[in-house]
């Protein structure tokens, strides 16, 4: 597998005088020429030419040999010199929910729209103006670490600007909400109600809720969220294509209920669905486990534009709602919270098992120490009880990844779903669980070392879309509040970076042979960008400006200010 670990020496680039790749190389579609193409591939090679045919690269190289691909009826597309790269892949995006999200018009509490307790009621305030008593309202995006008070807001906030409407703002890590006395009301939750597995219902000291609802306890609310038609989700699933495009993303991984495939299905079907989707269900339980192997899908189900990809299960809650499952000691300040597991272990390896016998890939949501061990644990015992010489499970995030914890995914082969852009955008979420857990808060440069594939993703709407902001969080790691430098030990190279959301990216989701590089008989997926991303200061890296975006061949996206 050596070949497919991330670049470990800058890039070299090969002579370009007689260099051609090619795969039967005639009569081309589209002829790219005056490039400077970064193919990504193992040798690092760079090129000024390339061919296209069916949707797939048929040569690459030297102008003069690349040239003998056209043909009268071939495009040919000339770039004075700007830079192509291979499409890149998002390995973790919540697209068509967040997507959904925008379409049914829920409040947006996100920064910078909103930076302190009293802007975010003032936008409740609003809806609460537009809307008919009694009437739900859903928001998302507060992060109580960006606010002006760094608190989370309670209900006590949000009865003062909405006594006659239940309210729910979900935090921006997905991991809690807080709902207002109306809402909770009608949840059925009261201060005797006991919280499910996994899940946290908070109380002030007095045994009051504060209206803050944690993990497995949210699910609720869901009863009572906004349902989007069949034709907003067809909506949503084309306007996450096309937020993809605009930001050079030509494959991601959309991690949904079951549910809504059928967005995706049908933009697709109307052509809609530009990018490349795996589509990676969410299941919470055995029975669910149970009832999604019945089905007969598992990973690998599709085609080129709209696959199935691997399961998901969450082992432990998330940092910012401080629920993250950690061994001693406790979270700052709370000595006695060492977070949450969301199954018992022999439940999760018993739907892991079930899940794995079906044929489906597996990635598990882990961010604590404790949590991402338990994981370990159950992928070790799968893969031993059922044979499994490549299954390619998947730790999504492994937040707090040791030393020890990369011994062992070394070992097992486990492959991480790294969120470089964290770093930045919730790196002050890691100081809650002290300096020793810092310094092995998402990782790059050690995992490179010990030989550990890293793949990158968004978690969006956790954090922007755009893969830019994420390749510019892993060569610099600064963390947004305090501008500080997070392990500067971790800081990776520009063409590291680069492979997080290409070679990487392709590998975990079992696509090496058609994605990742621009190399003769892969597909062609590729973007133009406004600067050479490896030889400009690191602070650009993040204002990359994406020119043009094709998929297989064919141009989805331009620019139209360049």
């Amino acid at each position: 597998m050596a070949e497919i670990v991330p670049w470990l020496c800058a890039v070299i680039a090969l002579p370009l005088t007689g260099w051609t790749s090619t795969v039967n190389c005639s009569d081309a579609d589209l002829l790219l020429k005056n490039a400077h193409i970064i193919t990504m591939d193992a040798a690092h090679s760079v090129a000024v030419s390339m061919a296209v045919r069916d949707g797939r690269i048929q040569a690459v190289g030297d102008a003069s040999h690349v040239a003998q691909c056209a043909s009268e009826r071939t495009a040919v597309v000339d770039l004075d010199g700007k830079t192509v790269l291979p499409g890149l892949i998002d390995i973790h995006t919540h697209a068509i929910q967040w997507t959904k999200g925008i379409l049914v018009g829920m409040v947006d509490a996100s920064y910078p729209e909103v930076k302190s307790i009293p802007e975010v009621l003032t936008a409740v305030a609003d809806r609460v103006a537009k809307s008919k008593p009694s009437e739900w309202i859903f928001g998302s995006s507060w992060d109580d670490a960006k606010l002006a008070e760094k608190r989370y807001i309670t209900r006590h906030d949000l009865d003062s600007v909405s006594p006659n409407n239940p309210v729910v703002l979900i935090h921006e890590s997905g991991h809690l909400l807080v709902a207002n006395s109306m809402a909770l009301k009608l949840a059925g939750i009261t201060r005797d109600t006991i919280a499910p597995q996994g899940g946290v219902i908070e109380r002030d000291g007095s045994g009051q809720l504060t209206g803050v609802v944690k993990d497995s306890a949210m699910v609720v609310f869901l009863q009572f969220m906004p349902s989007a038609t069949t034709e907003q989700l067809e909506q949503a699933a084309k306007l996450a294509s096309e937020k993809a495009a605009e930001v050079g993303l030509t494959t991601i991984h959309d991690i949904e209920p079951i549910e809504l495939l059928r967005g995706y299905q049908d933009a697709l079907a109307k052509q809609e669905l530009q990018i490349r989707v795996q589509f990676a269900p969410i299941i919470n339980s055995i029975a669910e486990a149970e009832k999604l192997s019945a089905m007969s899908l598992h990973t690998g189900f599709g085609n080129e534009h709209l696959k199935i990809g691997a399961v998901k299960m969450f082992a432990d809650g998330g940092m910012g709602a401080r629920t993250i499952a950690i061994y001693p000691p406790g979270v700052i300040g709370e000595p006695d919270n060492f977070g949450v597991l969301r199954w018992k272990p022999e439940e999760m390896q018993r739907a892991q098992m079930i899940m794995a016998n079906a044929g489906w890939q597996i990635e598990t949501h882990a961010i604590g120490d404790r949590a991402i061990d338990e994981t370990l644990d159950s992928y070790s015992a799968v893969m031993q009880k059922l044979g499994l010489h490549d299954p390619r499970f998947r730790i999504v995030h492994c937040g707090i990844s040791t030393p020890q914890i990369q011994k062992r995914l070394k070992e097992l082969h486990v492959l991480v779903d790294g969120n470089p852009p964290f770093v930045y955008w919730i790196g002050s979420w890691f100081e809650k669980y002290g300096l020793d857990r810092v310094r092995w808060s998402y990782p790059a440069k050690s995992y490179i070392d010990n030989g550990i594939i890293e793949a990158a993703g968004s978690d969006v709407f956790v954090t922007p879309i755009s893969p830019w902001w994420g390749i510019w969080a892993a060569v610099v790691r600064r963390e947004m509040a305090s501008g500080q430098v997070l392990a500067p030990e971790e800081r990776i190279s520009v063409e590291q970076a680069l492979t997080l959301y290409t070679r990487n990216g392709a590998y975990v989701g079992f696509e090496e042979r058609d994605k990742g590089s621009l190399e003769p008989g892969k597909l062609a997926d590729f973007i133009v960008v406004d600067r050479d991303v490896l030889h400009v200061p690191a602070e650009e890296l993040k204002n990359v400006k994406v020119l043009r975006t094709y998929v297989g061949g064919k141009l989805i996206y331009k620019n139209d200010a360049n």
